[in-house]
């Protein structure tokens, strides 16, 4: 996300009149600084930190990337064209040079930075887990290297790899080792088609955007995070600044529209803020192209004019901030990542605390290690020693120093929840404990099945009752459990499960559009499909336990909270009406986010420095369930909290040996398993395993 700022015009040839062209036919885009550019910077680096603090409103401040890739395609384009109209061709390491210059000083700074606020906070088994992706940082690739993990960009639970944000980096830097030598070859190709040769190369360009929008848009249905990270999936954002900044005569046309300039450049800036928030449900791949037309939009009405807009990013103090926003974006996600160890803050509290600290540290980058290494006259005159300096330092620490550098400082012992009372005695970790093994293992099975088919999603077939499991990953995590229960007891299991999913019919807590239209089909699938062709004799639905519920039990008449209790509601009585017994398990205690009780474990002495507190009063829904249970004569609401918290409201990170939670929503494996009994007895008091 490193746009660059415009490179020095002295010298270029002066625009044939009319035509944003030089004499010689070459497109010659604007000269000079323009400092609305900057100040749109500002608006996009900002849109990002506020998604990425968990801002619910913007939950599609993500498109603040797609706004940087169509500027870093328009910048560095009038760039490359600045040297074809001045000398006839590109100067290549002068260009590679600036942008070592431009982009190294600062990221190395953040990445060796990070590493080492990072290890101070996290586990050794979290750092070694790290290290691949500070490596892919600092060799350009980490893209491809969270596409080949699936990390999840949108999920609620968002990976917590602390240089995740540099995807974005990655994408562009690989554009910009390929856009010089693509366009220059272009440019040669077409040099012998006399005045129309600049017409065939923004035709070729044109040609390689729409190819690579129609490849994201496809691969945005089955693989959206392959769709949201690809640099060829992206390449149509970068190519239709490229294809803005060849084209300046637009600016010239744009005198008879004029009227309208300002006008569309407010409307272009508002919906740019609209296609951010949740008032807007679309695809990342929907609203990227939004943005990208948005932006385009916003850069040609500001550069021709602009009005009010172009007076507010020019405005100083918001100049200011888009001076300084490729640190912003390089800081904000460590410091989100940092500080949500260190204590649990609302949305808005860390949205604050990412704004201040990473516009801070990016103004102090900027000011003692950017700006003196790209004003050093001397380094101009060798453009080929910076570049090979350049690949040396990124290859020696993506390579080399990366893991001592994350491996050297000891780590604190974790800050306990909740601290041993006078007098206890301590526990020491079990000698099995293997923090890595459990993460490995996962908090549920792979169920190879497709829950919005239903196909392969029978687990167990007997001659007992036929049960039905639906819910999210906390359904899944219990899935062994139940397992075992169908095959002691001679039962039929069916689960339709996935995680992010609901089991209430039209409600939803994860607000990606993907995520929430595949939620969508597996809720029809169970409530259309499944539950009339299996007729179940008892439905098991699980949810997981919401983070707003913990610091406010109440009913607080939110928009989330009546849609989640409407549709209780209407899906209990959708399940009752097919004649199945239902149960709903109450969602279970969750671990403390900062740290987690295996974060904690990992750099842990005794067992009882991990307790942590969770609620013992049930919250609003508990009680909505348990009244409904009481109306009903085939609903049960069963809550099973003391078996994961027996002392409940504390809670132990560990039970007689075993590790309890996994990360902040779900059991480890080896728990889960160990409350098959436990479940079997509350099903069985009931008479839930007899026909």
């Amino acid at each position: 996300m490193s746009t660059l700022l415009p490179e020095p015009t002295a010298g270029l040839s002066v625009p044939a009149a009319g035509t944003g062209e030089t004499p010689t036919g070459v497109p010659s885009p604007p000269a000079g600084y323009r400092a609305h550019l900057d100040g749109l910077r500002a608006v996009a680096v900002y849109l990002v930190v506020l998604f990425h603090a968990g801002i619910q409103r913007f939950s599609g401040g993500f498109i603040g990337v797609d706004v940087f890739f169509v500027l870093s395609g328009y910048l560095v384009t009038q760039v490359l064209m600045r040297d074809l109209a001045g000398g006839g061709r590109v100067r290549f390491a002068r260009f590679y040079a600036r942008r070592f210059r431009r982009l190294l000083p600062a990221s190395a700074m953040a990445l060796v930075g990070t590493a080492i606020a990072y290890s101070w906070v996290a586990s050794p088994v979290e750092v070694d887990g790290a290290i691949d992706g500070f490596r892919a940082s600092f060799l350009y690739v980490a893209n491809w290297f969270f596409i080949r993990e699936s990390a999840d960009y949108f999920a609620a639970g968002q990976s917590d790899s602390p240089v995740l944000h540099f995807w974005s980096l990655a994408v562009e830097e690989q554009f910009y080792l390929v856009w010089p030598l693509l366009l220059a070859g272009l440019a040669a190709v077409a040099g012998r088609t006399g005045r129309v040769r600049w017409s065939l190369v923004r035709a070729a360009v044109a040609v390689a955007a729409v190819a690579s929008l129609v490849w994201a848009w496809h691969l945005s249905g089955g693989s959206p995070d392959r769709a949201y990270y690809g640099t060829d999936t992206r390449a149509y954002q970068l190519l239709a600044g490229a294809l803005l900044a060849m084209t300046p005569s637009i600016l010239v046309r744009l005198r008879r529209l004029e009227p309208v300039v300002a006008p569309v450049a407010l409307l272009s800036l508002a919906g740019l803020v609209l296609a951010s928030t949740d008032a807007v449900s679309a695809r990342p791949v929907a609203r990227g192209i939004a943005a990208t037309v948005l932006t385009l939009l916003l850069i040609v009405t500001v550069e021709r004019g602009g009005g009010l807009t172009r007076s507010f990013l020019s405005w100083g103090p918001v100049v200011e901030l888009g001076r300084i926003s490729y640190g912003t974006y390089l800081w904000h996600w460590p410091v989100i990542v940092v500080v949500g160890r260190l204590g649990d803050f609302t949305a808005v509290q860390m949205a604050a605390i990412a704004v201040v600290a990473s516009s801070a540290m990016a103004a102090l980058s900027a000011t003692m290690v950017e700006q003196p290494l790209r004003r050093t006259g001397s380094l101009d005159r060798l453009p080929r020693l910076v570049v090979s300096w350049g690949l040396l330092v990124s290859l020696l620490m993506g390579l080399v120093l990366i893991r001592p550098i994350a491996e050297l400082w000891d780590r604190p012992r974790a800050t306990p929840a909740a601290a041993p009372e006078d007098g206890e005695a301590l526990t020491p970790l079990p000698d099995d404990f293997d923090e890595a093994a459990i993460r490995a293992e996962g908090f549920a099975v792979d169920l190879a099945c497709e829950p919005t088919t239903g196909e392969g999603c029978d687990l167990v077939r007997g001659d007992g009752p036929h049960v039905l499991l639906v819910g999210d990953s906390n359904a899944l995590m219990l899935v062994e459990a139940l397992t075992a229960v169908a095959e002691a007891e001679d039962l039929s299991l069916t689960v339709a499960v996935d995680p992010g999913c609901a089991w209430q019919a039209g409600y939803f807590y994860v607000s990606h559009p993907d995520k929430r239209e595949h939620c969508e089909q597996i809720q029809r699938r169970v409530y259309e499909e499944v539950l009339d062709d299996l007729r179940p004799d008892v439905v098991i639905a699980v949810g997981v336990r919401e983070w707003s519920t913990f610091s406010n039990p109440d009913f607080t008449d939110t928009e989330q909270e009546r849609s989640l209790r409407s549709t209780t509601l209407d899906s209990v009585e959708r399940m009752l009406d097919t004649g199945a017994r239902v149960v709903v398990i109450e969602p279970l205690p969750r671990g403390t986010r900062n740290p987690h009780p295996l974060n904690c474990l990992g750099v842990a002495t005794y067992q009882e420095e991990c307790r942590f507190s969770s609620p013992a009063e049930p919250f609003w829904l508990e009680v909505d369930l348990r009244s409904l249970d009481a109306a009903h004569d085939r609903l049960w609401s069963i809550d099973l909290d003391r078996l994961v918290c027996p002392a409940l409201p504390s809670c132990e990170a560990m039970l007689d040996d075993v590790v309890v939670h996994w990360d902040d929503a779900h059991l480890t494996r080896r728990f889960a398993r160990s409350l098959a009994d436990p479940i079997a007895a509350e099903l069985r008091s009931r008479g839930l395993l007899e026909r």
